[in-house]
Formats: structure tokens, C-alpha cells, sequence
């Protein structure tokens, strides 16, 4: 029998997540006092990992519903995935509403569609879930700008602005009583990354990162970009754009309330199999929420 504590867990070092197998409940019992802290470490690396799951299915969940760009087709084109768009004037609404989810079969391309440019939204709209995921996990949680230097397979809008020089918006995170320091990326499906965490050096050196500027205390609000972007006069010249400004704090605000009223702090516990009850029941119900939103719009 294997301790479900350490099981699953992540490495931070080659090899060092392998869990203990006992005989019996009653080998189990006696090795507990040799083995209980290493059981809490692996314990909280596998809850970290747990959290930056939720909080990438929160993102992808919110986009799915809301999303804002008029696509025509999703292609691979020379290792780049290009998302063609009907470009609209700035005095037209965006289209707020599903992604258009018949242009594509792939989940990895539908997954970098809806991330696609999204990391500086992603920092605003999980903050109040980053935090509450992260209590008693994380002693540091900080954000980082980097330049990728090797995505798997890029995205672009066509037409659009090249975006390739732009940097790439992460949290580096501590962990508690450890020296471990990880990057969560919510938003690197638009490159073509899969994992949600990886270790610090490892996410830097696999994708020939760059640090940009040194890391700042993770204290984002759903609204800290939205409240940015509406001093920029450039940004609201038109009705749209304000409309469009509108609707999205709202919606940002909408989101906080399904934070604040159904996620528990226990979500990150239990085996396995209970834990999958409780992710597909948090991502169930975020969409119902998010959903009764558009529906009160319409």
C-alpha cells in the first residue's frame, strides 16, 4: 500500500518525490515518525500543484465563456498557430460571448487560443483565488516578467501586432519551511507549455527564459489592470471601448463573487479521486455562475 499523502506529488529535484510503499497499515503506522515530514512536504508540493491546476481551468473556464475575439479559423502554420480574426474598428463592441469552439478539435490549440495574450489578465483576475488557494502553502508569492526564448509552438493573431517580443507575465512562488522556489503559469498554453508548475531554474533554463525586471509582491486585485487601463486616454476615446471596459469589470467582479461564496479551503484535499470530484464540481459550477452573468447581459 502506498502513503496517499506523498503520492503524486511533483519533483522539484529529480527523484525526489518518490513516495513511501508499506506492507501493511501496521508497517505504515511505525515508519510514521521517520517519514511524517517528508509526507508534508510532498503534501504541500502536490496541493501547490492542485491549486495551479484550479487556477489555469479558472482562467481558461472564464475565456471560454467570455470570449472577445471574432475568430474565422485556428491553423498551424511553420510552428506557429495563427488565429485568424475579423479585426473591428474602435468604435464597434466586441463580441462577448463562447468560444468558438467548432474551428478546432485540438484541446492544446484551444487552450492557447484562449490564452493567447492573456497573462496580464490572468495576474488581475486569479488574485483574490491565488491567495486564498496559496494560505498556509506559499511563504513568498511574487510576480515575474520574462522573455520566452524557446515556446513550443507560438500563437499569433492574423492580422495583429507582433507580440513575439512581449514578455511573459508568471508567479514565482515560495513554499513554506523550503528553499523551493516555482513558477505558475496560468497562461503558458500560448506557447505550447502544458505544465502549470515547474521549478524555478528548470522553467528558466527549458524555455531559455529571461528574467525582464526583478520580482514585486503578487497583490493584484480582479480589476488592478482595468483600473490601469482606464486612465489611458487612448483606451477610451469611444463608447465601445468604455462599454467594453464596463462590462469586463463586471464580469471580473462577478468572478470574485464565485471566489468568495464557493470555493472552500479544504478544495486542495483528499485523495485523488475525491479531489477530481471536487475540481470538476468547482469547474461546474464556475461556468453556471459566469454563464447566469451573459445571460443577465442578453
Amino acid at each position: 500500500m502506498s502513503c496517499a499523502g506523498c503520492m503524486d506529488a511533483p519533483e522539484y529535484q529529480p527523484g525526489d518525490s518518490i513516495g513511501s510503499v508499506y506492507c501493511n497499515r501496521d508497517y505504515q503506522e511505525r515508519h510514521w515518525s521517520d517519514h511524517k515530514a517528508h509526507c508534508r512536504a510532498l503534501g504541500q508540493r502536490k496541493k501547490l500543484l492542485r491549486a495551479g491546476n484550479i487556477l489555469k481551468t479558472a482562467l481558461l473556464t472564464y475565456r471560454e465563456i467570455l470570449y472577445d475575439i471574432d475568430l474565422t479559423k485556428i491553423e498551424c502554420q511553420d510552428g506557429v498557430l495563427c488565429l485568424y480574426q475579423n479585426l473591428r474598428p474602435v468604435t464597434a463592441r466586441s463580441k462577448r460571448g463562447p468560444f468558438p469552439a467548432h474551428l478546432t478539435t485540438n484541446i492544446i490549440h484551444k487552450e492557447a487560443a484562449l490564452a493567447n495574450n492573456q497573462c496580464t489578465t490572468a495576474m488581475a483576475l486569479l488574485g483574490r483565488l491565488t491567495r486564498k488557494l496559496l494560505r498556509g502553502i506559499a511563504s513568498t508569492i511574487e510576480v515575474l516578467d520574462l522573455h520566452i526564448g524557446k515556446p513550443v509552438t507560438p500563437t499569433k493573431l492574423v492580422p495583429g501586432p507582433e507580440s513575439s517580443d512581449a514578455p511573459h507575465t508568471v508567479l514565482k512562488v515560495g513554499r513554506l519551511s523550503s528553499h523551493e522556489a516555482w513558477v505558475l503559469d496560468t497562461a503558458g498554453c500560448q506557447y505550447g507549455f502544458q505544465e502549470v508548475l515547474v521549478p524555478f531554474e528548470k522553467y528558466l533554463a527549458d524555455k531559455s527564459g529571461q528574467i525582464v525586471n526583478d520580482p514585486v509582491t503578487y497583490d493584484a486585485t480582479e480589476t488592478k489592470d482595468l483600473d490601469y487601463f482606464s486612465t489611458l486616454p487612448f483606451m477610451n476615446k469611444t463608447r465601445a471601448q468604455r462599454e467594453d471596459a464596463r462590462l469586463e469589470r463586471q464580469a471580473r467582479l462577478h468572478f470574485a463573487e464565485f471566489v468568495n461564496t464557493h470555493v472552500d479551503s479544504d478544495i486542495l484535499s483528499g485523495p485523488a479521486p475525491k479531489f477530481k470530484e471536487k475540481f470538476d464540481g468547482f469547474v461546474h459550477e464556475l461556468k453556471l455562475h459566469m454563464l447566469n452573468l451573459t445571460v443577465e447581459n442578453s
